[in-house]
């Protein structure tokens, strides 16, 4: 297994049946050029976390209510038999607590089915590895994400810090559509480290005029000269610029990043302390205005199922987006053609411009038409031939210097919400990049439908790596 950066988690191996592997940004070649040489959002939304990755096919049944998961092919005997013989391992060196939830559960396989009330059937399966965070921070599981089984959604889960081995299970829900017989190969998941330190204000333009100005400074009318003939690079001159060679300096336009973060936090290696938590702002400059939301729940090493966080003054915070313009968009193979309700685009778009005139005057709103179009538009095309594009949320994100902030995209019926890393302690802005997956058929996407998921991160911990534990017996 790659374990390439900083190490900030420890992973133990018991069954060889899964690896932690590192993408390349542009999925190795699979991305269009265009985007290989310009949106660094994206290229670092698919480089995110650690991809796990099955070493050997798996087939899933759906029988009965349940699902059923088994290694395909010749390579099953040996890993019944691996499984066999690793329990009794892990519970004599003290990796599982001996009849404890965790153990109990391993021993009826390495996949079992699980449901909430009447909701529908869960498969868990076991990756068969065992991880543990440094002191400090947690690990994230989900989806793969902008490359996936899209025939299947992975539960988003938190492993808490306790000091112990968790066993690291992917839990997945078989989608409708899907055979009766479903086989998982590659990317099943992804799991990368977080810092439970981050705390989110909610506050109007007008509290944090220097985030508006800098979106204004970097959609100039230059910037629209330029993108009519090229790719302008401009985000990567700005993050690869300001941001990294120059920490604590002013951001794009001249925003203040500690002052339009609404705080900020010390900085070390990965998993290094810190004088206190993360304070994150969401900027709200019009209608529709995203959520607060707060992990509740997190996987420990007493077993299984997820328990109530009590972390006192430790807490993880995101923004949660929704779509504030119900909308139906269709793709036929060459154009992708966004119909909005009009009115209520209409409406939104009036809000916006009636904030930013409030916040900065009317002569600002004229010499700024441009990046005030970029959020009035709400909806931006891409190029012929492309299964995307971009919904632009009314609101900001500002993060502490030398953070960024992970935008988990969520999934609908007929379309995917891709994952990006945007550097919010110097640009703000957190559009929603859809991928329409059906063609001829319009998607359709009602007002109050979630998007994103918007999580700060330390950029020190994007690239973070693992270290690799060992049976002490080995």
């Amino acid at each position: 297994m790659a374990a390439a950066g900083d190490a900030c988690f420890e992973v133990l191996d018991a069954l060889g049946l899964c690896r932690l592997t590192r993408r390349a940004g542009d999925l190795d070649g699979a991305v269009p050029l265009r985007v290989a040489k310009a949106c660094v959002p994206l290229l670092e939304g698919n480089a995110f976390g650690l991809q796990i990755t099955l070493a050997r096919p798996f087939e899933v049944q759906r029988r009965l209510g349940s699902l059923r998961a088994e290694p395909a092919g010749e390579h099953r005997e040996a890993l019944l038999r691996a499984h066999r013989a690793a329990l009794p391992r892990l519970v004599t060196q003290g990796f599982l607590a001996p009849e404890g939830a965790w153990h109990r559960a391993l021993r009826g396989g390495i996949a079992w089915t699980c449901r909430t009330a009447l909701g529908p059937p869960r498969l868990r399966l076991w990756t068969g590895l065992l991880v543990r965070p440094d002191p400090g921070l947690w690990l994230r599981v989900a989806g793969a994400a902008n490359r996936r089984n899209v025939l299947i959604d992975v539960s988003e889960a938190y492993l808490a810090d306790d000091g112990a081995f968790v066993p690291l299970v992917v839990e997945l829900r078989v989608r409708d559509e899907a055979p009766r017989v479903l086989r998982l190969e590659g990317e099943i998941g992804c799991v990368a480290p977080v810092l439970p330190d981050v705390q989110i204000e909610a506050c109007a333009l007008a509290d944090a005029p220097e985030v508006g100005r800098a979106h204004a400074a970097f959609y100039d009318a230059k910037y629209f000269a330029v993108k009519k003939g090229e790719v302008t690079r401009k985000y990567r001159r700005l993050v690869g610029g300001k941001a990294r060679a120059g920490e604590g300096r002013a951001g794009a336009g001249g925003a203040a990043e500690g002052s339009a973060a609404g705080g900020s936090a010390e900085e070390g290696s990965a998993g290094a302390k810190r004088a206190g938590p993360a304070r994150a702002r969401l900027v709200v400059a019009g209608p529709g205005a995203p959520e607060i939301a707060e992990v509740t729940e997190v996987t420990t090493a007493a077993g299984p199922d997820p328990v109530p966080w009590r972390g006192g003054a430790r807490r993880l915070q995101s923004i949660v987006v929704r779509n504030a313009v119900p909308f139906r968009a269709t793709f036929d193979g060459h154009t992708l053609a966004v119909a909005p309700e009009a009115p209520r685009l209409a409406e939104g778009a009036a809000a916006v411009e009636r904030t930013f005139a409030r916040v900065f005057g009317e002569d600002f709103v004229a010499a700024n038409r441009g990046a005030l179009w970029y959020l009035t538009k709400y909806f931006t095309p891409h190029p012929p031939g492309e299964p995307h594009f971009f919904v632009k949320p009314w609101a900001f994100t500002a993060t502490p210097p030398r953070w960024s902030s992970l935008l988990e995209g969520i999934h609908g019926e007929g379309y995917d919400v891709m994952r990006g890393v945007v550097a919010t302690d110097v640009f703000f802005a957190t559009p929603a990049v859809f991928h329409v997956r059906r063609i001829g058929a319009a998607i359709e996407v009602p007002e109050g439908a979630p998007l994103l998921r918007i999580l700060p991160i330390p950029r020190d911990l994007l690239r973070a790596g693992f270290r690799e534990a060992r049976f002490l017996d080995g």
